[in-house]
């Protein structure tokens, strides 16, 4: 009995012995010009996570949140003995509503607080070569005739009849970003193939470019179809006087914040 209330005593004496250590660690850490500085400076990096939006069939994608793990960028601030906002650690805010809830709804348009638009253009439309020459973001629909070609846009899987063959060259050459683009692919083909269902916010042509010109908001994905040059630049123009920037498609897209 002895050596029982002798052995729950050591083990209790041990237990407090780590609690008042580790509480005294705390205090002090808590008073470390460097965690001082983290708690204070950690409201401004904080990012609300945004919920995806469903409307029916469609989704506008949410945005994922973040917040400072104290923790984690005290460690590594201690280290370096100094405060550096570079050095500051994230984690992910999850929204409750996201895109991988529901793979079976299309995009038609990214989230308005990217502040962005994304163009699609067909692989024979001559506005290409204007698109490489400026160096601008673009998603270009790629089959078997073009899925080699060296491209400075993003190359979309547009080939029905040779999809798997377009799919393995963009697997191996990385440039794969899993979107199906629903001009000539099918919703019904596009699921089975597992990939992220997206149509165009506004299909732009000469006919529709007046009406289209000055009702472009955030987040459109505009699909170029026929389309002079001159309208392509007075379009581009509008966007960038608006403050709006060209994104890669899959950028405008992602649930990610940047």
């Amino acid at each position: 009995m002895n050596k029982g209330l002798k052995s729950f005593g050591i083990v209790a004496l041990l237990c407090f012995s780590f609690y008042y250590t580790h509480q005294f660690a705390l205090l002090m850490r808590q008073k470390d010009p460097i965690y001082q500085s983290i708690l204070m400076d950690k409201d401004d990096h904080y990012i609300e996570s945004v919920n995806a939006l469903i409307d029916g069939d469609y989704v506008i994608p949410g945005i994922v949140g973040q917040k400072v793990n104290i923790e984690k960028s005290f460690q590594k601030m201690k280290n370096l003995g100094a405060y550096l906002e570079s050095y500051l650690i994230y984690d992910q805010v999850m929204p409750t509503i996201t895109l991988d809830k529901n793979k079976n709804k299309i995009i038609r348009q990214g989230n308005l607080k990217k502040m962005g638009v994304s163009f699609v253009v067909n692989e024979d439309n001559y506005l290409l070569a204007y698109f490489e020459e400026m160096g601008m973001d673009y998603a270009v629909l790629t089959t078997s005739n073009t899925v080699k070609m060296q491209r400075l846009g993003e190359k979309i899987n547009d080939d029905e009849n040779k999809y798997n063959e377009v799919e393995k060259s963009l697997n191996t050459t990385k440039e794969n970003k899993n979107i199906c683009f629903l001009k000539k692919m099918t919703k019904e083909f596009c699921q089975k193939k597992g990939k992220i269902l997206v149509e165009p916010t506004v299909s732009v042509t000469n006919s529709n470019f007046v009406a289209i010109y000055s009702n472009i908001l955030p987040g459109s994905i505009i699909y170029i179809e026929n389309l002079d040059l001159s309208y392509l630049k007075l379009l581009i123009e509008n966007i960038i006087y608006k403050g709006y920037q060209i994104l890669p498609l899959s950028q405008l897209i992602s649930e990610s914040f940047d």
